[in-house]
């Protein structure tokens, strides 16, 4: 009996070890890769739309895919213990004559921040605890409805006072459209990351910051009055990294790629533009490893209509026909493209995208930007099937990638520079089959405005994307271009 008696015991004490053991290694773990972020909204004055302005906001957090996002459209949910399972708490609503959450929520959030997790004031959530002495302490700067609130709607600059703080390390300083907050008083020490000057008196005024609070964080805007302001990328880049380093993670710099997809021009899996382009932006979007961007697929009418949309890209990918068929033979896209590269923005061209216009600027920039491009009457391209070798296993375009064999159009003889040292081969092939040389199919080059090219000859049948090391090269392209560091073994993804 006593035996027994003392197994129990110890299976007891082994289990409640065990039990602390996983759920420390569970913290740990999810404090280092990701966390979950809880959005309180459904209350704030009738000028703030909280309806559209909420789920905006969600969309901006969770482009961070390490940020889990979810919304709560009741600010009473702070009463609950529930919020302990959340990393970071966000204020998003403001008590607008209505009795707000009691004291229960008030020892729950300061136990949570103390304790080590994070808080984030966005906007009017500077007055959510009117009532509450030691919110001004808590929140940093609070809501003083004695003062002037804040300039008239509009436009204006907020400019970057703390390049050093991880939130703002990357970030421009920007302009924007939104309240100038005038209202805040308080009188806690912060870190100011960012302040606007007032056009009714003159004076600067913090726009972020940020402090330490017991073993927590506390990130507080007052940006963010709609969804035009929230959505605005320098603003939702700010909103990105002040959430992600109040979880106690790394701000992670948000780089956008823009995909355009030229028209369909041959038969049914062939030339398929709108359809890789998707498939390359699914395959980002969906990878486990991979972090870090935003992505937006443009077809050319929409290019054309807007060549805006190129504005703020750190890396451009054509997937189209080429010649007078290219993006590029649109003078209001070629001006604005030519713009962005000399910005050291990055440029990869799929297939017959490598053909740009025939004339002797577009040839001649497209030497500069990709490095190399398909010459009339000079390239190759008929149908083959080669066994393709990865030539430079240690460029990161490269990672994870094996030797294949495919049958496709794969063009070679491209025109290069002669003696141009910037050309990195990165997939070559011994053709024509008749009488073989070493032919590039894919390559990189570092430029010399600082931006990044990718030129691949492949695509030509859709079916080729299924080819793993195909498919992981251009994905490895796309971030490198983009400057996003490149997985070790490369992207990883899965077409089903």
């Amino acid at each position: 009996m006593r035996f027994a008696f003392r197994n129990i015991v110890l299976f007891v004490l082994f289990g409640l070890f065990l039990s602390i053991f996983f759920a420390q290694v569970s913290k740990a773990t999810q404090k280092e890769g990701t966390a979950n972020v809880l959005i309180v909204t459904g209350i704030d004055h009738p000028a703030h739309k909280w309806q559209q302005t909420a789920p905006v906001l969600a969309n901006v957090l969770g482009a961070d895919k390490r940020l889990s996002v979810k919304v709560v459209e009741d600010p009473f949910f702070l009463e609950s213990p529930q919020i302990r399972d959340y990393d970071v708490v966000v204020l998003h609503y403001m008590n607008w004559e209505k009795p707000g959450p009691g004291q229960k929520a008030r020892d729950n959030l300061q136990e949570l921040v103390e304790g080590g997790k994070g808080l984030f004031i966005i906007h009017f959530g500077c007055g959510a605890f009117q009532d509450w002495p030691e919110f001004r302490d808590f929140a940093g700067r609070v809501w003083d409805p004695e003062k002037r609130p804040h300039d008239p709607y509009g436009k204006f600059r907020v400019e970057i006072t703390d390049i050093s703080h991880p939130v703002t390390k990357e970030i421009q300083s920007f302009n924007t459209t939104d309240e100038l907050y005038t209202c805040l008083v308080g009188d806690r020490q912060i870190d100011v990351l960012a302040t606007a000057r007032s056009k009714v008196d003159k004076k600067e005024y913090p726009m972020a910051f940020a402090f330490n609070y017991g073993k927590g964080r506390v990130f507080h805007s007052p940006l963010g009055h709609d969804v035009k302001a929230i959505s605005n990328r320098p603003v939702a880049e700010l909103f990105r990294r002040g959430c992600a380093w109040a979880a106690g993670l790394e701000p992670v710099q948000q780089k956008k790629i823009v995909f355009i997809a030229g028209k369909s021009s041959h038969v049914q899996g062939e030339h398929e533009h709108k359809e890789g382009i998707r498939l390359f932006k699914k395959c980002l979007d969906n990878s486990h490893n991979v972090t870090g961007i935003e992505s937006i697929v443009v077809c050319e009418q929409q290019l054309f209509e807007d060549v805006s949309i190129l504005d703020d890209s750190d890396t451009i990918v054509i997937y189209s026909d080429g010649w007078k068929a290219h993006p590029l033979a649109n003078m209001e896209v070629f001006e604005k493209v030519r713009k962005l590269m000399s910005k050291g923005v990055g440029l990869v061209c799929v297939h017959f995208a490598v053909a740009p216009p025939k004339n002797e600027k577009s040839e001649s920039l497209f030497l500069e930007w990709v490095g190399g491009y398909y010459k009339d009457g000079y390239s190759q391209n008929p149908m083959n099937e080669p066994d393709a070798e990865f030539v430079s296993p240690k460029h990161p375009i490269s990672y994870g990638c094996k030797n294949f064999t495919a049958k496709d159009e794969f063009y070679y003889r491209i025109k290069f520079r002669e003696g141009d040292s910037r050309i990195v081969p990165i997939l070559t092939a011994m053709l024509p089959k008749e009488n073989p040389k070493r032919e590039v199919l894919a390559w990189a080059v570092e430029r010399r405005d600082r931006g990044r090219g990718f030129g691949f000859t492949g695509g030509h049948f859709h079916r080729n994307w299924q080819v793993e090391p195909l498919r992981k090269m251009v994905l490895n392209a796309i971030l490198w271009t983009a400057k996003v560091p490149v997985p070790e073994k490369g992207v990883h993804s899965i077409v089903k």
